[in-house]
C-alpha cells in the first residue's frame, strides 16, 4: 500500500539548566504546538553506570492528542518508543558521550523534541591477587584445567534495500520502496524514513515500506532505517534533492508583453497578444559584440489620429510597461519619433524620460520627425528657423536628462525624412545650436551628409527583395565611411494596408525569415574587431505599418509530443531556425510547472526515467529565437 506523508515544519527550542527540566517547543503553524518536559535525567548528565534512566512528559495543542514518544541515543538511532504521552524507561549505553533525544510526535503531523547530553564513564578494573597457599598450589598445579571461554554471539547484521527512489532529484514529493532483511531470528520489527536527524517522517511495521513523503524544495540526507527483534537497527542514506515549481502553465502561455491582453491578430500581420521570446536580441548578432540595441518608438496611439490599439502613449504605467519589456529582450534604449512640443503626444516624450531614469543604463535619445517641423511651435518660423528652435528644445530640456544618449559625450540626436521634405542648411542650424550634437541622418547618404556623424538603416518599403538589396547598399556604404557611427537595422517586414496613407506596400515577414535574415545580413559585414556600433529596431510599435515588434513575431510553428515507456519524443511543423532551444516541462497539477531540462535545436527526444516524475503531465516548449513567439506543445499524460 502506498501512503502519502506530509510533513509537518518545525522549529524547536531547547532549554538545559542545571537543577530544572529541560523543555522544547515545536510548531508547524500558529495553531500546534507540542512541548516535551524530562524529569530525568535532569541536567547534562556524566555517569558511571551504563543505565541512564528517562522519564518525560509531553504535551500539545494538537486536538488529536499525542501519538507517541521516543529516546533517539544518536541520529537515526531510535533506542525506545512508546504510545501516548508519558515515556519511563532506562537504555543501556556503552561508555562514550551521547546528544541523546527525547522526542514527542502528536497526531496532527507536528513534533516537538530535548537534547539531552549524557556521558558515560568506563570502570575502572580491580586489581590485586587473592591470598594463596604455595603448598596447596604446587600440589594442585597439575591438576587444575583451564576454563572454556564461551565463544561470542553471532553479530548480527541487518539490510536495508532501496527500490524507489532510483534518482537523486525529486518533484515535491518522493515515493519510497524498501525492503528489509536481518540476521536477528526473531526477525524485523519495524522500518521507517528520515528525512533529517531527528525527524522521522514514517514507519511501519515489518520489513516492507512503501510510501511517498511530501518535502519542500531543497536538498536532504534522507535515511530509510529497520528495527530487528533484537535490538538492533540498519539504515541506508537516500540522497534527495526536492525541486520546487519553476514557472506556471499560465506564465509560460499568455501574453508577456506590453501590449493589452485584449489586443487580437490583425489582417497586416501584427500578432495579438501573445507569448514571445525574452532571449536577448543581442545573442542574433555576431559573437562578441559590443552594440548598443534601440527601439524607434512612436508616441501617438490613443491620440485619435491614429489607430486604436488599447493603450495611451503617454500613460505612465503604459511607458513603464514598455520599458520594462524592452529591457527583458535586451534593448538598451528607446528613439522617440518627435513631433515637438506643440504636438499632443509631447507628454509621452516627457513620460519616457521621466521612467528612463529610474532605470540606470536605460538610454532615450530624439527623432526629430519631418512632422515637427510642419507642426512648427514657432509662428511665422520658416522651416530653417523652425529646425533651429527644434534643436534647441531639444538640447534645454532633454539633453539635460541623465538618461539621454550621447556617443563619446556628444548628445545624439537623429532625424527622419526632414531632407525629403525641406530645403535646410544644416552647417547654419549646426552653427545657431551647438557643435557639439553628434548628428544621424538615414540611409546610404546619410554617411557623406554635411554635418553628418553617422547614418542609420531603415525598412525599405518598395523592395522586392526583402530589403536585403536596400541594406546591402547601406552596409557597402557604411564600410567606405569608417569614421562615420553606422546604425544598422533589424525588421519584421512591413505592411500599410491598415495605414490611413496606405500604399499597399508589402515585404512579408516570412514567418520570422525576414527578421532573421536582417540579422545575417549585417553580420556579414560586422564581428568582433569590426564592430557594429548600434542596431535600431524598426520598429518597436508601429502598427500601422505592421513594422511593430512590440508582440513579437509569429513564426507559423508548431510543437507536438508524445511519451512511450520513459521516453519523450517531439517533433516540430514550421522552420526550425526560428527557435532558439526547447524546455521540457513537468506538472503534476496542470498548473505548476518544473522545468526537468533543456535541448538544444536538432534535439527530439529525452529520457525521462532519471527525473522520478510520478503521475502527471509534461510539455515541451519551442523557444523562440528573440521576439519571436513561443509554442508549446499540447499536455503530454505520464505515469512512472
Amino acid at each position: 500500500m502506498n501512503r502519502t506523508v506530509a510533513l509537518p515544519l518545525f522549529v524547536c527550542v531547547v532549554v538545559l539548566c542545571a537543577g530544572a527540566s529541560a523543555s522544547a517547543t515545536a510548531q508547524q503553524s500558529a495553531k500546534v504546538k507540542g512541548s516535551v518536559t524530562v524529569s530525568s535525567p535532569t541536567t547534562t548528565l556524566t555517569s558511571s553506570s551504563s543505565s541512564i534512566h528517562y522519564i518525560a512528559s509531553s504535551t500539545t495543542t494538537c486536538a488529536k492528542g499525542i501519538s507517541a514518544m521516543g529516546v533517539y541515543s544518536a541520529p537515526h538511532k531510535l533506542a525506545y518508543i512508546v504510545k501516548g504521552s508519558k515515556l519511563n524507561t532506562s537504555l543501556t549505553l556503552p561508555a562514550g558521550t551521547y546528544d541523546t533525544v527525547v522526542q514527542e510526535w502528536d497526531n496532527c503531523d507536528s513534533t516537538a523534541f530535548v537534547h539531552i547530553p549524557v556521558t558515560v564513564k568506563t570502570l575502572p578494573s580491580q586489581s590485586g591477587a587473592s591470598p594463596t597457599n604455595s603448598s596447596s598450589s604446587s600440589s594442585t598445579s597439575s591438576s587444575t584445567t583451564t576454563p572454556k571461554v564461551p565463544a561470542p554471539a553471532p553479530k548480527i547484521v541487518g539490510n536495508v534495500k532501496i527500490s524507489a527512489p532510483s534518482v537523486s532529484m525529486a518533484m515535491s514529493s518522493v515515493h519510497y520502496v524498501a525492503n528489509a532483511t536481518s540476521t536477528c531470528a526473531k526477525g524485523v520489527a519495524a522500518m521507517g524514513i528520515y528525512t533529517a536527524p531527528y525527524q522521522l517522517a514514517y514507519q511501519v511495521s515489518g520489513t516492507k515500506l512503501d510510501a511517498t513523503i511530501n518535502l519542500p524544495p531543497g536538498t536532504y540526507d534522507t535515511v530509510v532505517q529497520e528495527w530487528d527483534n533484537c535490538k538492533n537497527s540498519s539504515i541506508t542514506h537516500v540522497p534527495v534533492t526536492v525541486q520546487g515549481p519553476t514557472t506556471t502553465l499560465a506564465a509560460q502561455t499568455f501574453a508577456n508583453t506590453s501590449v493589452p491582453v485584449a489586443f487580437l491578430p490583425q489582417t497586416n500581420g501584427n500578432m495579438g497578444a501573445s507569448n514571445v521570446s525574452k532571449v536577448d536580441i543581442h545573442s542574433l548578432l555576431y559573437p562578441g559584440a559590443n552594440t548598443q540595441i534601440y527601439a524607434e518608438l512612436q508616441p501617438w496611439f490613443g491620440d485619435k489620429r491614429h489607430m486604436q490599439i488599447g493603450y495611451i502613449s503617454w500613460d505612465p504605467v503604459q511607458v513603464e510597461k514598455q520599458m520594462e519589456d524592452m529591457i527583458s529582450r535586451g534593448v538598451n534604449g528607446v528613439v522617440i519619433d518627435w513631433y515637438g512640443p506643440a504636438d499632443p503626444t509631447e507628454p509621452t516624450t516627457l513620460a519616457w524620460f521621466a521612467a528612463a531614469e529610474n532605470h540606470p543604463g536605460f538610454k532615450v535619445l530624439i527623432m526629430i520627425d519631418k512632422g515637427a517641423v510642419t507642426l512648427s511651435p514657432c509662428p511665422g518660423c520658416t522651416p530653417q528657423q523652425t529646425m533651429i528652435y527644434l534643436t534647441n528644445y531639444v538640447m534645454q530640456h532633454y539633453v539635460t536628462s541623465p538618461a539621454y544618449a550621447t556617443s563619446n559625450g556628444r548628445p545624439l540626436i537623429t532625424e527622419f525624412d526632414l531632407d525629403l521634405h525641406f530645403t535646410l542648411d544644416w552647417p547654419s542650424i549646426q552653427a545657431a545650436t551647438s557643435p557639439n550634437i553628434a548628428w544621424i541622418f538615414e540611409n546610404s547618404g546619410g554617411f557623406t551628409h554635411a554635418d553628418s556623424s553617422g547614418s542609420y538603416a531603415w525598412m525599405n518599403a518598395t523592395s522586392t527583395q526583402y530589403g536585403m538589396d536596400y541594406l546591402t547598399n547601406f552596409y557597402n556604404a557604411a564600410s567606405k565611411a569608417p569614421q562615420e557611427m553606422t546604425w544598422g537595422a533589424g525588421y519584421k517586414g512591413f505592411n500599410d494596408t491598415l495605414s490611413s496613407w496606405t500604399l499597399n506596400r508589402v515585404v512579408s515577414q516570412q514567418c520570422g525569415q525576414t527578421w532573421l535574415a536582417t540579422f545575417d545580413k549585417l553580420n556579414t559585414y560586422y564581428n568582433s574587431s569590426k564592430q557594429l556600433p548600434v542596431l535600431q529596431l524598426v520598429t518597436w510599435n508601429d502598427y500601422e505599418e505592421a513594422t511593430e515588434i512590440e508582440t513579437g513575431i509569429d513564426n507559423c510553428l508548431s510543437v507536438s509530443a508524445s511519451v512511450t515507456g520513459s521516453q519523450l519524443q517531439w517533433q516540430v511543423t514550421g522552420n526550425e531556425n526560428t527557435v532558439d532551444h526547447y524546455i521540457v516541462y513537468f506538472t503534476p497539477d496542470g498548473q505548476n510547472l518544473f522545468q526537468l531540462n533543456t535541448a538544444p535545436v536538432g534535439t527530439y527526444a529525452m529520457n525521462l526515467s532519471s527525473y522520478g516524475l510520478g503521475i502527471g503531465s509534461v510539455y515541451v516548449q519551442a523557444v523562440g529565437k528573440p521576439s519571436i513567439k513561443n509554442q508549446m506543445s499540447a499536455a503530454v499524460r505520464v505515469i512512472q
